[in-house]
């Protein structure tokens, strides 16, 4: 594994992970030993004793307890036969869990602030939505949106993983809108257990490996217990070069036409004599065409030898002109590269050291006390395509340049203005792969009280945290603008500041000296504190004829801070950027501090009656006031209907409350890298103004050419207008007057449980659920794409074409070329998503005994299937509403996944005998239609095709207190689906773009 800046982990990490440890060993013997001698003093101790259950999305604790709500859980093993060194997979392969940021998503080109980072999104709403807890206590966010990063999950210690899917802001405030996933840690460990993983590609890339020793121990003649794990992971890079699917992935023509300079002329055109003059008359080419006697092209320059590489392989003369465009290119030896073989990353690499520790110790027989302390450190790359000088970061060069040959000075004279300069794009790969190192610290320390108040079962319980997550981002292969205009403006083509000068027209490699002379590496900080305390109470309070009424209340307390420091060169004085290739960012900090008190109470209203063996109410309230929002208020009323002893009926309603989090309020503004698509009259993609565009060709096409006229698109070019990109640079970031977002859901379903007495039907249990999530003033970015489109009256939002219209003030135009100049994702507090849907869990299980057979064993099927019946988007209050149910290409926001299928499915069937256990999955994920056919039916933009996998693991347990584990995700190496048009383009969040990949683990228990 390699990592741009160090080898391995930071010694000031380092030496922090040794400190915690040492720290908690010593502070294991520390409690021993006070123990021991106490326990020297009283002449016996009271054991102690088992805790009663306290159910995920709930405080109350009671045996026996059962969920209202739809909760799914996930043990070790489902985990572990992932095969994968981080728990991202283990959730995002679960129906009810969208693909977001993880292991194939190694951060932004653009962005800085989530770089290598894992999140989990249920629903598709988001992972800021979407509450992490350690044994339902918070974890500290590692992403200034709130979201909680799974690479800081102790995984050598999970006992098991609870996902409760609603609305769960009541018992836990703020985040909790799509629902909890709950870790839950092994505690009563003892000895010392040691397991290590390594794993493969089926292409001999993207290794991993993990170690882990964890050692617990009981004391004090087990009045304590003391757990201590320590972790290591790291994965490698997996490349699409490898992979046939990947293979001679296309590139768009217009990245070709400027991967070797390209000049643009906006209203300042050459004249198409001039043009000819070169095309025609110099090389022998096809007269050049244009309108009313003027060039509404580029001009490209290129390589060598007359050569275009298509898919085939095979090459053809180029005559000089890109057969997909009007674009022409000088120097009559010129390449024009319009196809490329892609040698991306689909797998980034990560490298993490964990340590976890805990003791617990009872004080007293009526108190205990804990101390918890995590820190994780970890680093990750990722890699992007050299800087692209163009869009918003166009370049411009005098007519002065001393490497303008004749034939081009001939067309530039021929304009209007023919000593003007001229806009210039170029792909500056000399600089070489931009590439960025995400470094991550991130500790929590919680410490605790609890125990028994002295009146009926009252239990309380204290606890203070502090936790902090530092982050470091260094970015190379950036490119002063400063240092190139210097060189582009120098009477002798640079040599005077660095040897050979620099000539930006066509293949031309500039020395070192010049290389070093404009390349930069640039360093952005962030830091996120959080500081919790709650107290808490909870027991029976009277008997009705139905049971005993019970209630749990308690108070809380939560700050967080937020302080963003970019490098200067990115946040100049004058508001501007001095990089080429990164994004310009604005130092921010701000903070927010919540009071919360809340209240739940378990009310028994009938029991043993025919048909109700037993009802009961749960209510639930919770007031938060935040520095920010003010008064929040959250509640609940969920009901739990035992039928009989084969059927429970379970469900009810939850308003659920988001402030909006310290990053949505005070992120810093940057620029970021948007796709809108190339413009064609069978889709909406693309700038609809450019004369292609199926805006400008369909029933309403002067209405729209009036109105990019009135939005700045010059009216002397209106009719020749082209955008030449597929991408815009948007501006967003935070926003001061964000409002809280409310979520209202809905839920029911019934638990089956099999009475029967033959065995093939004994131990069979099902669960169906339907569930509705309403989110209202979701605070979110209006995607640039849409707002653009929006504005043309896309989906009926602008019918009267009108220049004032909330969306067409989110783009301004140049002037003097119609391009758009940093378009706006604003953040918002928008209008409403409405996700409906059906999840069914069925298991069943056999003993081969039972029935006779002669091998024995016991067989076990599990299917988790999840049907999707609406995903509602209103984009702002009274704006049209889409149902993207059953398609991929829209986000709600960047960590939530753009896959919406009808159908998402895991089924495993194992088969159990004595020592060992072999087993089979089956994901399904069903096909979709392209989003953009929502909002234009017509469209013809590719969908996404079914999608199965099937994944083999195995284990056994051998003597000595040796486990051996194997398995191979995606067995057949099934290769994913395209999404959209563009050949070899695939969905990393959602499908498995890795391939077959082989994993063999052993664990020895000392």
């Amino acid at each position: 594994m390699r990592l741009s800046r160090h080898q391995g982990i930071r010694p000031a990490s380092y030496r922090a992970l040794l400190m915690g440890g040492g720290m908690s060993l010593a502070l294991m013997s520390w409690t021993g030993a006070a123990a021991a001698q106490e326990a020297q003093e009283e002449a016996s101790e009271a054991a102690v004793e088992v805790g009663e259950i306290v159910v995920t999305g709930s405080r109350i604790a009671r045996r026996d307890y059962a969920s209202n709500s739809p909760l799914v859980s996930v043990t070790t093993e489902a985990i572990e036969n992932t095969g994968q060194v981080t728990v991202e997979k283990a959730l995002t392969q679960m129906p009810q869990f969208s693909g977001a940021m993880g292991q194939s998503t190694p951060g932004s080109s653009s962005t800085s602030l989530n770089g290598g980072q894992a999140y989990a999104s249920l629903r598709g709403l988001g992972s800021k939505r979407t509450l992490l807890l350690l044994d339902g206590k918070r974890l500290q966010p590692s992403n200034p949106d709130g979201s909680v990063d799974l690479n800081i999950i102790p995984e050598a210690l999970i006992g098991n993983v609870e996902v409760i899917t609603g609305g769960a802001s009541t018992a836990y405030g703020s985040d909790a809108t799509a629902g909890v996933v709950n870790f839950r840690l092994k505690r009563d460990i003892e000895g010392l257990t040691v397991a290590s993983q390594y794993g493969v590609s089926d292409y001999g890339d993207g290794e991993s490996f993990r170690l882990s020793i964890t050692a617990g121990e009981r004391f004090a003649d087990d009045r304590g217990r003391a757990v201590l794990s320590l972790d290591y992971s790291m994965r490698d890079v997996a490349y699409q070069s490898k992979r046939d699917y990947y293979f001679m992935r296309n590139r768009q023509s217009n990245t070709a036409i400027i991967a070797q300079g390209a000049a643009w002329f906006g209203v300042n055109r050459p004249t198409l004599a001039a043009v000819n003059d070169i095309f025609v008359g110099q090389y022998g080419t096809a007269p050049v065409l244009g309108v009313n006697g003027v060039y509404n092209g580029q001009i490209g320059f290129n390589t060598g030898d007359k050569t275009v590489f298509n898919l085939g392989g095979a090459s053809k003369v180029m005559n000089l002109k890109d057969p997909e465009t009007d674009n022409h290119f000088l120097n009559a030896a010129g390449t024009n590269m319009l196809w490329g073989w892609n040698r991306g990353r689909i797998q980034n690499e990560n490298e993490r050291y964990s340590l976890f520790s805990r003791v617990d110790y009872q004080v007293t027989p009526d108190i205990d006390f804990f101390l918890q302390g995590s820190l994780t450190s970890y680093e990750s790359e990722g890699t992007f395509n050299p800087t692209l000088a163009g869009l918003a970061y166009a370049l411009t060069v005098p007519v002065t340049n001393p490497y303008i040959g004749a034939d081009f000075a001939h067309i530039l004279a021929s304009r209007p203005n023919p000593t003007a300069d001229f806009a210039f794009w170029k792909d500056l790969d000399f600089a070489g792969e931009r590439l960025q190192s995400y470094a991550y610290d991130v500790y929590q320390f919680i410490s605790g009280l609890s125990g028994k108040v002295g009146y009926k079962d009252w239990t309380w319980e204290a606890y203070v945290s502090a936790s902090k997550a530092d982050f470091e981002n260094v970015q190379t292969g950036g490119v002063s603008r400063s240092a190139i205009t210097r060189l582009l403006y120098s009477p002798t083509g640079g040599s005077d500041l660095c040897a050979g000068g620099f000539n930006p027209f066509g293949n031309h490699d500039p020395s070192q000296a010049c290389v070093d002379y404009v390349t930069r590496r640039t360093t952005n900080t962030n830091e996120l504190t959080q500081r919790m305390a709650e107290a808490s109470v909870q027991g029976g309070l009277f008997t009705l004829p139905a049971g005993e009424v019970r209630f749990a209340a308690g108070v809380g307390y939560r700050y967080n801070h937020f302080a963003f420091e970019p490098d200067s060169l990115l946040d100049q004085p004058d508001g501007t950027s001095d990089i080429l290739g990164y994004s310009e960012l604005r130092a921010s900090s701000g903070d927010v501090d919540t009071t919360e008190v809340f209240a739940e109470f378990l009310v028994p209203l009938l029991r043993d009656l025919p048909l109700i063996k037993e009802l009961e109410l749960d209510l639930g309230y919770r007031y938060s006031d935040y520095s920010s929002v003010g008064g929040v208020h959250a509640y609940k009323a969920d009901m739990n209907w035992q039928v009989n002893d084969v059927l429970r009926l379970r469900g009810g309603y939850n308003r659920a409350v988001r402030a909006p989090s310290v990053g949505e309020l005070y992120s810093p503004v940057s620029t970021a890298t948007v796709d809108i698509g190339n413009p064609t009259t069978a889709n909406t993609n693309g700038d609809p103004c450019d004369r292609r565009s199926s805006f400008r060709n369909g029933p309403n096409g002067d209405k729209v050419k009036q109105l990019c006229v009135e939005l700045g698109v010059p009216a002397s070019i209106i009719d020749t207008y082209e955008f030449g990109a597929a991408q815009v640079f948007a501006l967003t970031g935070g926003n001061p007057q964000l409002q809280e977002e409310t979520a209202d859901t809905y839920s029911f379903g019934a638990v089956v449980h099999s009475q029967f007495q033959s065995p093939w039907l004994s131990n069979a249990s099902a669960s169906i659920d339907w569930y509705q999530i309403k989110v209202a003033d979701a605070v979110g970015v209006l995607g640039v794409g849409n707002g653009i489109r929006y504005c043309f009256n896309d989906g009926g939002n602008n019918p009267t074409y009108d220049k004032n219209n909330y969306y067409c003030s989110l783009q301004d135009r140049n002037r003097s070329d119609g391009n758009m100049a940093q378009p706006r994702q604003p953040l918002l507090n928008l209008g409403q998503f409405n996700v409906t849907g059906v999840d069914l869990q069925l298991d069943w299980r056999l003993d081969l005994t039972e029935i006779g057979a002669p091998f024995g064993g016991q067989l076990s099927v599990g299917s988790a299937i999840s049907y999707l019946q609406g995903f509602e988007i209103q984009a702002l209050p009274g704006a049209p509403v889409y149902d993207y149910a059953g398609t991929w290409g829209t986000a709600i926001e960047a960590n939530a996944g753009q896959a919406h299928p009808e159908w998402k499915s895991a089924t495993t069937v194992t088969y159990s005998r004595d020592n060992w256990n072999v087993g089979l999955r089956w994901r399904h994920t069903s096909e979709m239609i392209n989003s953009a056919r929502v909002t234009a039916p017509n469209s013809t933009t590719r969908g996404v095709d079914a999608y199965d996998v099937f994944d083999f693991n195995a284990r056994v347990t051998l003597p000595y207190e040796t486990s051996l584990r194997f398995s191979v995700t995606n067995l057949f190496n099934e290769a994913p689906p395209q999404v959209g048009d563009i050949r070899g383009t695939y969905d990393p969040q959602n499908y498995d773009t890795v391939g077959r990949y082989y994993t063999l683990a052993v664990t020895k228990t000392f």
